[in-house]
């Protein structure tokens, strides 16, 4: 029995040493490099107009193909009430690093509405680009920084 571990220690070693990989790194990673987020989110309340206006900047638009703005109810983005609109619809042809929201429109799809007694809203938006080519299919790349708005009615 003692003979048969000794020869079987090391084949079972070498066995265990040529099946763990070398590669201790996710390759899969590194392809997210070529991404960034939007910068310089800025969104306002134009009280006239009832409209929120949300606008950003990027630096490298380069296989962008739309951007993805969205809002919460919480500073902590996704554990509050989340929506989200494409900026580009399909029939544009430019990418525009602006969108106009009505605020309606945006406090019902917050379920804002439902407390009658309120008069005051906070809104907090992001920005993500949509990036399409040959490897990304419209891939929704990381967010921007959070910007808040206040809506006093």
């Amino acid at each position: 029995m003692k003979k048969i571990f000794i020869f079987m220690a090391p084949v079972l070693l070498l066995a265990i040493m040529y099946g763990c990989s070398k590669d201790h790194s996710s390759p899969t990673f590194s392809l997210y490099d070529s991404t960034s987020s939007p910068v310089n989110v800025l969104a306002t309340y134009d009280k006239g107009g009832d409209l929120i206006k949300v606008s950003w900047s990027m630096e490298n638009t380069e296989d962008v193909a739309n951007y993805l703005v969205a809002w919460s109810d919480s500073n902590v983005f996704d554990y509050g009430k989340t929506y989200d609109q494409f900026v580009k619809l399909p029939e544009d042809v430019s990418l525009k690093t602006e969108i106009s929201l009505d605020t309606n429109d945006v406090l019902k799809k917050m379920e804002y509405y439902k407390a009658a007694d309120i008069d005051s809203f906070i809104v907090y938006f992001t920005v993500s680009a949509v990036y399409n080519n040959k490897d990304f299919n419209y891939f929704i790349g990381p967010r921007a920084e959070v910007d808040s708005v206040l809506i006093l009615r």
